[in-house]
Parts: structure tokens; sequence; C-alpha cells
């Protein structure tokens, strides 16, 4: 077992389980052991298997499991036919015997048993019900992670098609349910009500017994999801890659940070975690932006109020934009699970490659104001901060998933919080 890897997911479950989706980034496969899989990729699993159950679920109803009934005619012919019990059936002939005018006949049917087709509609309307919560939520992540995927770049483009892709996929799955539905009322081709109640008798052949095995986990998906899910995908669930699951936990160790400060996040986070985009958090009338994967397409202005002047496309982790003294200013975090020092020093590139689009004045001449610091975070078994420089522009903050402490983040965090209050109070501005 990676006990890493377990910790992050762990972590992350408990803030939220669709941080463990891949989004737009690759996946990894590893044992369905370790935990369970978003709850947008669990919905879609549970629906491909409810859906792509039902037309053998049908065919074996009619097939398998019909009541077997006779329809009763009554025929001049006498072939296959019985004396038939009616008097009127009989008649004179002219010698005044009774003879019979119409024979009895009987004709074998199969009669559908129509409870175990509203159960089954019931289970449909119940993944239907979830789908619908799922896509106005995913929806809106969605479309606050496209305002921020602006640009011409390859990535920038493959990372738009990658969210119309997310979003199609929800709408194949309602298209899907629908049909099921649409199936279930065509087979006995009158209108009926679902039904929450386990038909009784149950239909004992193969489909229908499958579905009885997994139907708990259809109707509480809370709790027996995961089982359900280690069984249908061979034990094996996709998930983010070890570093997009650990700078995904950073950010949730840093909004944490900051609402133990008392800010204060008014509107959902877990997309912005999710998908990249803008969590804004207040504090005593003063506002900041916690920009999650911010994209800084080459020379073109972006809305955190920073421009990218060099000519590659930047996007830091995270980057926190508060209040300063001529417009705002920035403080970026940009993870990394290595803990080597060349590679955690790379992120003070962000110091020189983004500018504020306000020049500030020295002396009355206009200069550059660029992010005040740009760090990294690394899974450092440390007790401090580290600093990179002497005017602690760039350094460390030491984030291990296994030998967690809140106190060097928070030390991080507090100058951030000090810094956009006291300017922020100041001159009466939020970022």
């Amino acid at each position: 077992m990676n006990y890493f890897i377990q910790q992050l997911v762990d972590d992350l479950k408990a803030f939220s389980v669709e941080l463990l989706d891949p989004g737009l980034h690759t996946g990894q496969q590893i044992s369905a052991g370790l935990g369970t899989v978003a709850s947008t990729a669990a919905l879609l699993k549970s629906i491909d298997f409810l859906t792509g159950l039902v037309p053998k679920l049908v065919n074996e109803l009619r097939t398998t499991d019909a009541t077997r009934k006779v329809n009763v005619h009554y025929t001049p012919v006498p072939k296959y036919g019985t004396f038939s019990p009616r008097a009127s059936d009989y008649q004179q002939d002219t010698q005044k015997r009774l003879l019979p005018a119409r024979w009895l006949t009987t004709v074998p049917i199969a009669e559908l048993d129509i409870r175990p087709l509203r159960w089954l509609l019931y289970l449909l309307e119940l993944q239907q019900s979830a789908l619908k919560n799922l896509e106005t939520r995913t929806n809106k992540y969605i479309d606050n992670s496209l305002l921020s995927q602006k640009g011409d770049s390859a990535y920038a483009q493959n990372d738009r098609a990658t969210l119309l892709s997310m979003r199609s996929r929800l709408t194949e799955a309602e298209v899907k349910l629908t049909s099921a539905a649409t199936l279930l009322l065509r087979t006995v081709q009158i209108r009926f009500m679902p039904s929450p109640n386990l038909p009784a008798p149950y239909p004992r052949s193969a489909s229908w017994l499958h579905l009885r095995r997994y139907a708990q986990q259809l109707l509480d998906p809370s709790e027996f999801l995961p089982g359900f899910l280690y069984n249908l995908l061979n034990g094996v669930v996709e998930m983010a890659d070890t570093p997009y699951l650990y700078q995904r936990w950073c950010g949730v160790k840093l909004l944490q940070i900051f609402e133990s400060l008392g800010w204060r996040c008014y509107d959902d986070p877990v997309g912005a975690l999710f998908l990249g985009g803008e969590i804004r958090l207040i504090k005593a009338d003063v506002s900041i932006s916690l920009w999650v994967e911010p994209r800084f397409a080459k020379r073109t202005p972006h809305r955190s109020g920073f421009i990218n002047r060099t000519a590659l496309e930047l996007h830091p982790d995270y980057m926190i934009v508060t209040p300063g003294p001529t417009g705002v200013d920035a403080f970026i975090l940009d993870p990394t699970t290595t803990t080597n020092y060349e590679i955690r020093h790379s992120k003070s590139r962000y110091l020189n490659s983004l500018e504020a689009m306000g020049m500030a004045k020295v002396a009355g001449n206009p200069v550059v104001r660029n992010p005040l610091r740009a760090w990294s975070a690394s899974p450092m078994h440390t007790p401090h901060c580290e600093l990179d420089d002497s005017e602690g522009r760039t350094g460390t903050v030491p984030m291990h998933p296994l030998d967690w402490s809140e106190i060097p983040l928070k030390a991080w965090v507090k100058d951030i919080n000090d810094y956009a209050l006291a300017w922020g109070r100041l001159n009466g501005l939020s970022a």
C-alpha cells in the first residue's frame, strides 16, 4: 500500500470526493481498496450499468418470467376445439337433435407482470434525479473553468475540449436514462407509475438476479457504491495522478488555513480546486482572490490584474491576489512532489515573468510591479519554511501528508493576511 497516496485520498475525500477525479489532468489506475472514485465517475458508471442491463431485463421478463395464461375463443370450426358449456352455442337439426354450432378453443399467451417494470422505472428515476443534481453542480464548475482557460495554445485548446467532453458525457448519460425509460413504457404500451417496492414474486432469470445483487448499491449509493464499483471495475479505479492529488491537497490545506484566520468563502470552492478558477475570500470588508491554476497567455491581460510578459504560457498552481499600495499584489504557491532544490527554486520564475497591469511609481517614475513572493510547497520533513533568498521572496513551505503540521503554512499565510488587511483597510479597496 502507498501510504502517501492513501493519506492524500483520505484527506481529499473528507473535503470533496470530486477532487479525486482526473478532471483536466492525466489519471492513474489504483486499487479500489485505496478509496472510491469521484461522484461524477461513480454515477456515470452506475448509469451505464443499469441502462445497459435494461434491454436484457425486458427481454427476459417477456420470454422467461412472463406468466402463462390462456385466451378462450368460441369458433364455428371444430378443429382443436372442445364442446362449449354455453347452451346458446347449440342448435337443433331437422331431427330435433342438439348439435354444436360453436366450439371452445384455448390459445396460450404470455402475460407480463408489470410490477418488476414499475420497480425498474423507480431505479431509473433515482438515477435521473441524481444526474440532474450533478449536472447543475458540474456545469457551473465547467462554466467557471472555461472563463479561465482562455488562450490559443495547444494546452488551452486541449483543456477546453476536455471540459466540453465532460459536459457531453453528462448529456449522453441523460439520453441513456431517457431511452431506457421509454423502452419500459413501450414494452407494455401503457403508462404506469414507478414503485419503490421490490416486486414479489421477484423474477428469477439471470439478469434480474444480477440486478438484485446490486440493487442496494443503486438505492443507497453513499453507503454501498464503493463495494459495487470495486466489483464492477475489477478492483481498480481511475483517479488523478499523484502530483495533481498533491496539488489539490495543498489547495485544500491552503484554503483551510485562510478560513482558520477568519477569511470566509461564500461560494462553493470545489469547482475551482477541481477544474481551476477563482475563489473569493472576504474578511473585515477586505476581499482577496485565490486563483487556482490561472492560465496566463502571452501578453494577454488576465482577470487577476496581471499579465504574462514572456513568450511562454504560464499557469502557477495557486496565486493569491490582494490589495496593495498601488493596486493589486500577488503571492504564488506552486506545489511539487519532489524535494529537489533546483525544481523547488524554479518556482521563483514567476517573480520576473508576471507583472501587474498597473504600474507603480518610484520618485515619480513608473516601475513594474511583479508578484511579491513565488514559493514552492514540497513534502519535506522540516518544521519550518525554508528561504531561498535573504529577502524571502522565494522559498519552500514544507507540506507532507504523512507528517502534517499547519505551523509552516500558517506562518506563510499569516504574512498575506496581515498585508491584505493593512492595505485593504488603508485604501478602502479590495482586490
